[in-house]
């Protein structure tokens, strides 16, 4: 009998180039390179906020902010970006730290 296999719970194309530029770099994402990735993608950055939120909710990345502290991240916490629509740039200032597999 064939198993389904589960949908991912974020875009798999996303969180494979991040992980990518985080070994080829190994230093933690920051907002500034999320900018640049998107533009050098030519990807929505509200897209790879959501996948690098999604991922740090789940356990495979975190999130430590400007401070250095480890920053919990959660549903609600994704669900408060999307209160005003669409995740853009501006929301990145809410996250000046930096993003790191676990």
């Amino acid at each position: 009998m064939q198993q389904l296999q589960p949908d991912p719970l974020w875009d798999e194309g996303i969180a494979s180039y991040l992980m990518g530029e985080y070994e080829k770099n190994q230093t933690p994402i920051s907002s500034e390179d999320l900018q640049a990735f998107a533009v050098e993608r030519a990807q929505r950055i509200g897209d790879m906020l959501e996948t690098l939120f999604l991922m740090a909710i789940y356990g495979e990345w975190q999130y430590v902010d400007a401070d250095g502290k480890e920053q919990p991240l959660d549903e609600e916490g994704l669900n408060n970006l999307y209160a005003k629509g669409r995740i853009t740039a501006a929301d990145l200032e809410a996250f000046d730290g930096l993003w790191k597999p676990v």
